[in-house]
């Protein structure tokens, strides 16, 4: 069993809001890559449903997954990104992994 930790975040994008998101997407994904912990980050669209995302984010550990949040919140990223959705994202904490013997 490693110590890193998956973090989840689906969410649902106004309509009128989703080019914006999506263009921003990739300097957030730089930026985010860039951050003390992070392991990987990917985005990840649903073309059947195309206001649905979700980010799947790769931490060393939970505190350095808490850190990174704490700083997005900080900045106001979290605000801003809330606002161009249509509701409350999910994020989930994915701390356990099971392992291939």
């Amino acid at each position: 069993m490693s110590n890193d930790v998956t973090v989840t975040i689906s969410m649902s994008v106004k309509p009128d809001k989703l080019e914006t998101l999506l263009s921003i997407t990739p300097d957030l994904l730089k930026e985010t890559l860039g951050r003390p912990g992070v392991i990987s980050v990917r985005a990840l669209r649903n073309p059947d449903e195309p206001l649905k995302l979700m980010f799947l984010d790769a931490f060393a550990s939970v505190e350095a997954s808490n850190a990174y949040f704490e700083w997005r919140r900080d900045r106001g990223d979290l605000g801003r990104l809330v606002s161009m959705l249509s509701e409350p994202p999910r994020i989930e904490v994915w701390p356990v992994s099971i392992d291939a013997v």
